[in-house]
């Protein structure tokens, strides 16, 4: 069973050992949970403690600028979705997947192996350096198969009506549109499926001072 850590932060002996010395005495921590539920708040909450965190999303955002293996792999493809200067037009390219969604995995095709790369890269890097703790913040993390490059899951889990709320929030502030994430969330592992496959869930539908704490016992947890 995960770990609660509003309950419990330290995992249990089983748990212990299977997550030992897999990447050299760094420990190699998954990090995930459904669109909205406050993943990204977890993430910032261990750049602030100087954990190194690779952020998935921000890596594929790099992938779509000018001249990188992303822009150029959708170039080849899709040239109506580039921007003049050579990189991807999100709009456009949001605009011809709602028409045409079949093209997705083929878009899948180009930047999961690529984030895949940057992903190792990031992991040897984090080895190299004696880290005891780095962070995969992955928003897809099992439904791409980065979970095997992980130690341990974290799942941070927030009730759907909180998301939802959140999502129409962004949405309100010119962030994606409600349908759109509703898509996306549908394509990701339930919230019930991520608690049972975790090691530890943390509890993201309140305060940050509430997710914060839970983190501080997890930090604790693998002090001890």
């Amino acid at each position: 069973m995960p770990q609660a850590l509003n309950e419990r932060a330290k995992a249990t002996p089983a748990q212990q050992g299977s997550l030992a010395n897999h990447h050299a005495g760094t420990l190699v921590l998954g990090l995930t949970g459904a669109m909205a539920a406050g993943k990204s708040t977890l993430a910032a909450w261990f750049k602030a403690r100087h954990v190194p965190v690779f952020d998935a999303d921000a890596t594929v955002r790099a992938l779509r600028t000018p001249g990188q293996p992303g822009a150029l792999g959708v170039a080849r493809i899709l040239p109506a979705v580039m921007a003049p200067g050579g990189g991807v037009d999100m709009a456009l390219l949001r605009a011809h997947l709602k028409a045409h969604p079949e093209m997705l995995p083929q878009l899948e095709g180009i930047f999961h192996p690529l984030v895949a790369q940057a992903r190792r890269r990031f992991i040897k890097r984090c080895v190299g350096q004696g880290a005891k703790l780095c962070v995969l913040d992955i928003p897809l993390l099992w439904e791409t198969g980065a979970d095997k490059d992980c130690d341990g899951v974290m799942v941070a889990d927030a009730p759907l009506d909180v998301r939802l709320a959140r999502l129409a929030q962004r949405a309100a502030q010119g962030g994606m549109a409600v349908d759109q994430a509703r898509a996306l969330m549908a394509r990701q592992t339930s919230p019930a499926e991520a608690r049972a496959r975790a090691n530890w869930v943390v509890d993201t539908g309140g305060s940050v001072a509430h997710a914060g704490s839970q983190l501080e016992a997890f930090m604790n947890g693998l002090c001890n």
